[in-house]
């Protein structure tokens, strides 16, 4: 594919995403609902300061190195909520930047944590739920998505254990299996599926 052609297609690319889902650029739009995405390296976003002000704890545990359960039963809890929670971007935001430190930090260390890779398989799992549980708030759900893609796109590759189409145990990369079982459930008719569908192809985040 010529320059042109790929930079054409990354412009539209991003494009679409700002119409998937809300998506966060400044510290007053993260609220009430907009998905803050993962920063540029050695950067951490405006739009995550309210996630870091409701979430201390958290943010100041991954990016210390020492995140433990205690730190993440909070945030946890309100991502599994879903869209019911009132924190449910702030959660999802935060839980995604959590996701990618760890991911960094898994990537440069030799072998693999297994703490670190059953936290990020519990993770995996946290944000499918997400999904699910918010079956009418499509914002919500297309958040969902986008900070999957992005965790997928951004985050070093750490090999996890999910399960495969058939419900079999299986290894996949990051967020791999999350984008099966989110596109599995999406609405596939409509705007919502068109745009869903051609994200998976510029993406490579296949739904089978």
């Amino acid at each position: 594919m010529a320059t042109g052609q790929r930079q054409c297609w990354s412009a539209l690319a991003a494009a679409l995403v700002g119409l998937v889902a809300p998506v966060a650029r400044a510290a007053d739009e993260i609220r009430p609902g907009a998905y803050c995405p993962l920063p540029e390296p050695g950067e951490k976003p405006q739009c995550l300061e309210p996630a870091q002000r409701e979430y201390g704890e958290f943010f100041g545990a991954v990016d210390g190195g020492e995140l433990g359960d205690a730190q993440t039963a909070r945030l946890e809890t309100d991502l599994a909520a879903g869209a019911e929670g009132a924190n449910a971007y702030l959660a999802l935001s935060s839980l995604a930047y959590g996701y990618y430190r760890l991911a960094q930090r898994a990537a440069a260390t030799p072998g693999e944590d297994p703490e670190v890779v059953a936290r990020l398989e519990r993770w995996n799992a946290l944000l499918a739920r997400a999904y699910q549980v918010s079956p009418d708030d499509a914002p919500y759900r297309d958040a969902v998505r986008v900070a999957a893609l992005d965790i997928q796109e951004r985050s070093p590759s750490v090999k996890l254990r999910c399960l495969d189409a058939e419900g079999e145990a299986a290894a996949c990369d990051s967020t791999e299996a999350v984008l099966r079982a989110l596109g599995r459930e999406r609405d596939e008719t409509g705007v919502r599926g068109v745009l869903g569908r051609l994200l998976d192809r510029l993406f490579g985040a296949r739904d089978s």
